[in-house]
């Protein structure tokens, strides 16, 4: 086997086993964990999968349209400059979390009502309905809901959020068999905080790096054009050198100080 394929083949088991792993926890688990499936009798079990199925593809749904809204009023352009030095998911993440958190909230303000669980369990019997909704159907929907959102991620190419959203949801199940409750809000907000935190701390990295540098040269310029003040210096600078928002007229005066007083760091 030549290097390429080897290559290909690898690249296929990684997808292959990380798109397994986002499939969990399955439709039996959730069964098994909230409606109690090991205790019901073969008609009841075969409700239970339909329903979870038929949940799953409401959602499906429900995220697939979501998809098309976000994806028209971001173009992905936005790049916060991290300075990871190899394809990072930055500029993706940055704003990509907040249009994930968007569809949660919103289908979660959506799912509070009960028309949608009555809408659910239309197609089942009346016994059924009564049995059904004795169980937590709000942890199903939940469990269902974020990891519909990792596969959606994860198509998109957004790995890290795809990875945070499946967390939610096996913390979710983990919750339902061990009877406790999980804030996915608080959670989801803390990987939000994260993520922002990385891109300016990258950002901040690249900035230390680059300060020495450009002090010297701001400098040389001073020197160079036979400026007298570090106010004039750092006009000429803002107007033909430093014309994006970074450095500020500010940040290159205050630098120009510095290093005239031999503080390069």
């Amino acid at each position: 086997m030549c290097d390429e394929e080897y290559e290909a083949r690898q690249y296929k088991l990684l997808n292959t086993a990380f798109e397994i792993n986002l499939s969990m926890p399955s439709n039996d688990l959730i069964a098994n964990a909230i409606l109690h499936n090991i205790n019901c009798n073969e008609n009841q079990s075969k409700n239970n999968l339909s329903f979870i199925e038929h949940i799953e593809l409401y959602i499906g749904r429900y995220v697939q349209q979501s998809e098309l809204d976000y994806k028209k009023d971001n173009d992905f352009s936005g790049d916060p400059d991290c300075g990871c030095d190899y394809d990072c998911e930055c500029s993706l993440n940055i704003f990509a979390m907040s249009a994930f958190k968007n569809i949660a909230r919103n289908f979660v303000l959506y799912a509070n009502d009960n028309d949608l669980v009555n809408e659910l369990l239309e197609r089942y019997v009346i016994e059924e309905k009564i049995r059904l909704l004795d169980c937590n159907l709000t942890e199903i929907l939940r469990i269902i809901l974020y990891r519909c959102l990792s596969y959606l991620a994860y198509d998109l190419g957004f790995y890290h959020i795809s990875c945070k959203h499946h967390e939610v949801a096996i913390l979710i199940y983990g919750g339902a068999l061990t009877n406790v409750s999980f804030d996915e809000v608080s959670y989801m907000e803390a990987a939000a905080s994260a993520i922002g935190k990385k891109a300016a701390d990258n950002r901040w990295s690249k900035h230390n790096q680059t300060r020495p540098e450009k002090k010297k040269q701001y400098l040389e310029i001073m020197d160079q054009k036979n400026f007298t003040t570090f106010a004039e210096t750092a006009e000429y600078i803002k107007q033909n050198i430093e014309t994006d928002k970074t450095p500020s007229y500010d940040t290159i005066k205050r630098w120009l100080s510095e290093a005239n007083k031999g503080d390069f760091s």
